[in-house]
């Protein structure tokens, strides 16, 4: 028995004398029928080893789990920040090279770079920064799509399982620059987002809206370049005070109130010919060349 059982042993025998008759039988200082804890024993010893060898274990686990899984949204979060540099690094490239080999190299060069001095990704992956694969990225068509597989060794580990495996992806679009562009199978346009017709050209008037500035005064004389009259805006300008100049554009058939309105403002996003859906092909700068 322990110093500290047989110390525990004293005080509760010391209790048990100091206490009245009628007290001595209560549940807390006895064990069997008439028989005081203080005579019994071994006092406990077997409940509490069994109690600590059970407790113990599983309280170290659970702890030990919960440290793993913040580890491993550590090493995810570094793996996802090297993976993405790279991949837009990789996809400048493009624009001076379509050698997958080349762009494959340097992709490994860009990632690699990022997870040198990670020492959590030393410690934790299996293999270390070298553990981590990009064999499965793919450098073909018009993106860049970068893919790490690798392993993050477990706190404990069971033969023959080596760790969780983990797959991360970051995907970016080759850029080619602003070069001429024809309206081949492979070429690319210009949309908005909420716009119905695609664009050939970034400076179509649709898209470069050419704002100026007119008085109020004059709109009943003033013809857009298709000869259409200015209406209202009806975000900016529809029932309310004009102030004393309004806002225009070339091919707009709309006057605003507010230079800041968005009806001004033009967001423009250069797509492949072939995801352009049901949009038609602008009258202007793309009606008409396709078939050249």
């Amino acid at each position: 028995m322990s110093r500290c059982q047989n110390l525990l042993k004293q005080l509760y025998c010391s209790i048990h004398k100091s206490l009245p008759k009628g007290a001595r039988n209560h549940w807390l200082f006895t064990f069997d029928k008439g028989t005081p804890l203080c005579t019994r024993r071994n006092f406990s010893s077997g409940s509490i080893t069994l109690e600590a060898a059970v407790i113990l274990p599983l309280t170290a686990a659970f702890l030990t789990a919960l440290l793993f899984f913040f580890r491993v949204l550590q090493i995810q979060t570094e793996v996802a920040g090297a993976l993405s540099y790279a991949s837009r690094k990789t996809a400048a490239l493009s624009s001076i090279s379509d050698s997958e080999t080349a762009l494959r190299a340097a992709a490994e060069v860009f990632f690699r770079k990022e997870i040198r001095s990670d020492d959590e990704i030393k410690s934790y992956v299996f293999g270390g920064n070298t553990g981590i694969s990009l064999l499965s990225s793919d450098f073909g068509g018009d993106k860049i799509v970068l893919e790490a597989s690798y392993k993050i060794l477990l706190p404990i580990r069971f033969f023959p399982v080596q760790g969780v495996s983990v797959e991360q992806r970051s995907v970016s679009r080759k850029w080619t620059g602003e070069q001429p562009i024809g309206l081949g199978e492979a070429s690319y346009v210009y949309i908005t987002p909420d716009g119905e017709a695609y664009h050939s050209s970034k400076s179509c008037h649709y898209l470069d809206l050419s704002v100026q500035m007119v008085k109020s005064a004059d709109l009943a004389a003033l013809r857009n370049k298709n000869e259409h009259k200015y209406y209202a805006c009806e975000r900016c300008a529809a029932g309310k005070t004009l102030p004393p100049n309004v806002y225009i554009t070339d091919y707009g058939t709309a006057y605003h109130g507010d230079l800041q309105c968005s009806g001004l403002k033009r967001t423009i996003i250069r797509i492949p010919l072939s995801e352009t859906g049901d949009r038609r092909a602008c009258t202007k700068c793309t009606a008409g060349k396709e078939k050249r």
